[in-house]
């Protein structure tokens, strides 16, 4: 049996393959070609990440990390930095329009004591009146949240700095004194004594000074001398090289 097409038919039936053909490359290209493409840029990110993995573990494992102890030296060092309490002072001392009349320090190792054994010998001294034994109890609690750790005070060392002040008034004694306490290095004021001024009776009186005795603390950790040289550096005024301390005007002209 011989089949026979006759043209139109053969023509159609070209057209009908060719049509076939558009339709089935029309969809590859929407649809199946993006997929391909989206895969391909998938897997070439994948091996860039993986790459920059590797690069960063690797610098990781050979490069040692470098930390500076001179941030954490500012307020607390490793060396007395004397220099440095004094030019506080001095701040101080502008900021609150006072004047530090003396000046005497003295290098101590500072010890911890605990004073929970204290606030149970109050509390067993005061057991008859009720009041009192709330407050003990309320101090104890305090206490317990404020207990600070002895091993992260042990080998601290301490510098006691006894001052003379003299303020214009109880005010700026205030500044002073917030001055001293909010510097970068912990400082901290151990005891205060003072004297009130006379009262005035007359308009003719001038109110004289608050003259004031001031002791404040501050601390170094004199165990980690290997951390000295990243201690802070201080920054002072250089030497004005004069062969002649007084001021210009008082020295004698024949001189």
């Amino acid at each position: 049996m011989t089949l026979q097409l006759s043209r139109k038919q053969f023509t159609i039936l070209l057209l009908s393959i060719a049509v076939i053909l558009g339709i089935a490359y029309l969809a590859y290209f929407l649809f199946v070609s993006p997929v391909n493409q989206k895969i391909s840029q998938l897997e070439n990110s994948l091996k860039t990440e993986q790459r920059l993995l590797e690069l960063v573990s690797q610098k990781q494992a050979t490069d040692e990390p470098i930390v500076s102890s001179t941030e954490v030296q500012k307020k607390l060092p490793v060396i007395p930095l004397v220099e440095q309490i004094i030019l506080d002072i001095e701040r101080a001392e502008t900021l609150s329009e006072s004047k530090v009349t003396s000046m005497s320090y003295s290098e101590s190792e500072f010890v911890y004591t605990d004073s929970e054994d204290q606030v149970e010998e109050t509390a067993t001294e005061n057991t008859t009146d009720t009041n009192q034994e709330v407050s003990t109890n309320e101090n104890s609690s305090t206490e317990e949240e404020n207990a600070i750790d002895p091993e992260l005070v042990d080998g601290l060392s301490l510098i006691t700095v006894t001052l003379s002040v003299e303020s214009p008034n109880y005010k700026e004694l205030e500044k002073f004194l917030s001055a001293v306490e909010h510097q970068t290095r912990i400082t901290k004021v151990d005891a205060l004594s003072f004297t009130g001024t006379s009262e005035l009776t007359s308009i003719e009186q001038v109110p004289g000074p608050l003259v004031y005795n001031v002791t404040i603390s501050a601390f170094y950790a004199p165990k980690y001398q290997e951390l000295a040289e990243e201690a802070p550096k201080l920054t002072v005024p250089p030497p004005g090289n004069k062969k002649n301390p007084l001021a210009t005007g008082l020295e004698d002209d024949n001189e």
